[in-house]
C-alpha cells in the first residue's frame, strides 16, 4: 500500500478544532460547511460520500465522471449512527460530504473529484482529512480503525455489495489461489487477515464472513457464502477504501453498496437494516478483531475471540 498522502493535511484542515471543540456526536465542518464530521468515541469510522444534496452556484458542475448522487446513503449513514448510539451509548465517527455529486466526488482522485475547482478541491481535501482524523483517533484508542465507505448501487441483482478491494473475476478463483499472500496483500482486511491467522477465504466469504451474518437476517449480500462470486456489474471497492485502509497504519474496512429496494428506499427499511448491520458488525468484530461494536471486549461465554490488534503488533506490508 502507497504512503497515505493526506496526513500532512490534518493539522491546517483541522487545528482550528482544538481538542475540547472534538466531542464525540457533535458535528463539526470543513470550509463553507461542504463537509460534515461527526467525531466518535469507537473505532468504528463510516463516510457517506455520495449522498449530498448542496449544489452551489459557486462551484462549477463536474463535467466528467458520473454525477448521480446515491439515494438516500447520507440518511443511511446517520441511521446507522443513530441505532449505534441508542444500542451502545457511544458514538462512530461520520463523515458526510454535503455536496452533490455533480460538484464533488469525493470518492475519486482529487483531478476527476473536482475538476480543477478550487473550492471542490478544498472540500476534496477536507473530506479525506476528517477520515484520516477519525482513523488516527480510533487507532489511538483502540489499535485499530474499521472504516466503512457507505454507497448506493442500482444494479439489477439487489443484494449488498460488499467491495474489499477485488474484482469479480478475482474473486472467481478458487480459493487455494485466494488464499495466496500476494491477493491478501491487495485487501482492504488485510490486517485481520494477518493479525488473526485465518483463512482468507474464510473471512471473505466464509460463515463468519460479513456477508454470511448479513444474509442470516435476510439481507443478500456478495460475496458470501451463497454468493461467494458476484454477478456483473458489481462495485469492488474505490478509492477511499484503497488510499485508507492501510495494514501498517491500522486500518481495515470495506466498501459497502446498498441497493435500493427494501433496503435504503424509506426510514423503516433504513432502519431495519441499520440494526441488522450494526448486529452483523458485532459478531464479525467480536470474532476476528476482539470486542463487540460498544468498544469493550465480551466477558460472556462464547467462541474463543483474539486478541485486539495493537500497534506494537502490526505487520509491515510489502512495498
Amino acid at each position: 500500500m502507497r504512503p497515505y498522502p493526506f496526513i500532512l493535511l490534518i493539522a491546517a484542515l483541522i487545528s482550528p478544532l482544538c481538542g475540547a471543540d472534538l466531542v464525540p456526536g457533535k458535528s463539526v465542518f470543513g470550509e463553507h460547511h461542504y463537509i460534515e464530521y461527526v467525531p466518535g468515541d469507537l473505532p468504528l469510522i463510516i463516510a457517506a460520500p455520495h449522498g449530498g444534496y448542496e449544489v452551489p452556484a459557486e462551484i462549477p458542475s463536474r463535467k466528467n465522471g458520473v454525477t448521480d448522487s446515491d439515494a438516500n446513503t447520507q440518511e443511511l449513514a446517520r441511521t446507522i449512527a443513530a441505532v449505534i448510539h441508542a444500542q451502545t451509548g457511544r458514538h462512530i465517527h461520520l463523515i458526510i460530504c454535503r455536496l452533490h455529486r455533480s460538484k464533488l466526488d469525493a470518492n475519486r482522485e482529487k483531478t476527476e473529484a473536482a475538476g480543477g475547482e478550487a473550492l471542490a478541491e478544498q472540500a476534496w481535501k477536507e473530506h479525506h482529512a476528517f477520515i484520516d482524523q477519525a482513523c488516527e483517533t480510533a487507532v489511538k484508542t483502540y489499535g485499530v480503525a474499521f472504516l466503512i465507505d457507505l454507497h448506493g448501487h442500482g444494479h439489477a441483482d439487489a443484494r449488498v455489495e460488499l467491495g474489499y478491494l477485488h474484482s469479480a473475476p478475482e474473486l472467481a478463483e478458487g480459493d487455494e489461489a485466494l488464499n495466496q499472500s500476494r491477493i491478501v496483500a491487495l485487501s482492504s482486511l488485510r490486517l485481520i487477515a494477518e493479525q488473526n491467522n485465518v483463512r482468507y477465504t474464510d473471512l471473505l466469504r466464509g460463515p463468519h464472513s460479513l456477508g454470511a451474518l448479513l444474509e442470516a437476517q435476510d439481507f443478500p449480500a456478495t460475496p458470501s457464502p451463497r454468493m461467494p462470486v458476484p454477478t456483473l456489474p458489481y462495485f469492488r471497492g474505490g478509492y477511499t477504501i484503497a488510499q485508507h485502509c492501510d495494514a501498517k497504519r491500522h486500518i481495515t474496512g470495506l466498501q459497502i453498496e446498498a441497493n435500493r429496494p427494501h433496503l435504503r428506499d424509506t426510514p423503516e427499511h433504513r432502519q431495519h437494516f441499520a440494526h441488522a448491520l450494526t448486529s452483523a458488525l458485532d459478531f464479525f468484530f467480536h470474532l476476528h478483531i476482539g470486542f463487540g461494536i460498544n468498544g469493550e471486549r465480551d466477558q460472556s461465554p462464547g467462541p474463543p475471540v483474539p486478541d485486539p490488534v495493537k500497534p506494537a503488533e502490526a505487520k509491515t506490508p510489502a512495498q
